[in-house]
């Protein structure tokens, strides 16, 4: 099988219909999962940018690779998903954002490119009007005076009809619906004035951040973008799902592109991201955190010939990509690797996938298994966060001190730390 593999950036797994948020349109994505697998557990391993790509392209955890930071290289002894893929046959290519080993706007240098062979992209920037720039295989810069969702598409489009005659593996990143919220004016009017739900656990917050790629030049207080969303986090969410309307857009005209070239039946289709969005969860903003807003990300795949209408409490993460996307390819798997094959779940076998999965960033751990999930912090280990997902899905009732889950929390906090033991021993 082809792979098309998509990712948005910093979309929370909420953020679509299909999941059962009636305040946003994606009548594509949800097609998709029509025709495919809904996962609603998928989890990214570090949720933040950087972190998560490495996770997906060396099937390895954070821990175990030391790239907790943004714009940090993957790790020179890892053998990537594109080098598997490159070894058995599968033409590579990748599309958008990359953001390893840099940041901004220039050129991508061929060993930071992690083994794809055809790419065409950039490192992080976070305008989708201005200095809409793309970089490739040559070093050859490419500006565009078009929306940077609608211009990735384009290039992907481009790189399918290039790729269609032979096994490929095409990935495409996305950034929105990354901050700074600016949507497409067709996208951003279908959501001008439309009431918005919000989350049970939602507390009224200052939805702004500032960029950094690029440096936003203004004081907050006159920042253009503050001006439209600042201080208004209803506003802020019109203009998030209006990103994720075009995203889910653009993710049609790439369906309907696989058909056109006659490669729809032979092509399996993900659709994921590399984080969530807390937007005013528990009081809080982006993402770094362990609750499910941050931690949690969409996941829907669609298998020719696989299961279809299939929706799923299964356990899975970033690192299980790797894994998986080769048996797609039908290619032997690589050893030591601690992700897990989901493939045979999607292609519609009986699979039971209960955890654990894990996530992480420097100062917590977090650890999912069956409806349960423990969160721990700092050297000690130290429990903080205890939640019945399974009754408590907002995760509105902290058990951490309930007399009654003791013996619970002893059970999960051992099993964070014999997962961490075990990336002690297998750090690259």
């Amino acid at each position: 099988m082809n792979i098309l593999f998509l990712f948005a950036d910093q979309m929370h797994r909420d953020a679509m219909r299909c999941m059962g948020n009636a305040d946003v349109h994606t009548p594509n994505l949800d097609r998709l999962a029509g025709e495919g697998v809904l996962f609603r557990n998928a989890y990214s391993n570090c949720p933040i940018c950087t972190p998560f790509r490495i996770n997906l392209f060396t099937g390895l955890y954070t821990s175990q690779t030391d790239t907790f930071a943004n714009a940090v290289p993957i790790p020179d002894a890892c053998h990537t998903l594109a080098d598997a893929l490159n070894d058995g046959g599968v033409r590579t290519g990748y599309v958008g954002k990359w953001h390893i080993g840099g940041k901004g706007n220039g050129p991508i240098p061929e060993e930071l490119r992690g083994g794809f062979n055809e790419f065409v992209g950039y490192q992080c920037y976070n305008g989708f009007y201005e200095d809409v720039c793309f970089y490739d295989e040559d070093g050859q810069e490419r500006c565009y005076d078009r929306h940077r969702t609608d211009v990735t598409t384009d290039l992907a489009l481009s790189r399918l009809e290039g790729m269609a005659d032979d096994p490929f593996a095409l990935f495409v990143s996305y950034q929105a619906p990354h901050y700074p919220v600016q949507p497409a004016e067709p996208y951003a009017a279908m959501y001008r004035d439309a009431p918005i739900h919000r989350r049970p656990n939602c507390d009224e917050i200052d939805p702004y951040t500032r960029t950094w790629s690029p440096p936003s030049p203004w004081p907050p207080g006159e920042c253009p973008d503050y001006l439209r969303y600042g201080d208004d986090l209803d506003a802020y969410l019109r203009l998030y799902y209006a990103m994720v309307t075009q995203i889910d857009a653009n993710v049609g005209r790439l369906l309907d592109k696989l058909e056109e070239l006659g490669v729809a039946d032979e092509t399996v289709v993900v659709f994921t991201a590399d984080h969530g969005d807390m937007q005013g969860s528990h009081g809080l903003k982006n993402k770094r955190l362990p609750f499910e807003e941050s931690a949690g990300i969409p996941l829907v795949v669609r298998v020719p010939g696989g299961a279809q209408g299939l929706v799923t409490e299964a356990l899975v993460s970033g690192i299980d990509f790797y894994p998986t996307c080769l048996d797609y390819a039908g290619l032997p798997p690589v050893a030591d690797l601690p992700g897990t094959n989901f493939a045979p779940l999607t292609q519609g076998d009986a699979q039971i996938l209960n955890g654990p999965v894990f996530s992480e960033m420097d100062e917590w751990k977090m650890v999912r298994e069956s409806r349960w999930k423990l969160v721990v912090e700092g050297e000690a280990y130290e429990p903080t966060h205890l939640y019945n997902l399974g009754s408590d899905p907002y995760e509105l009732e902290n058990l951490i001190d309930d007399p009654t889950q003791a013996d619970r929390i002893r059970a999960l906090r051992a099993e964070i730390v014999d997962w961490q033991a075990m990336t002690a021993r297998t750090a690259v």
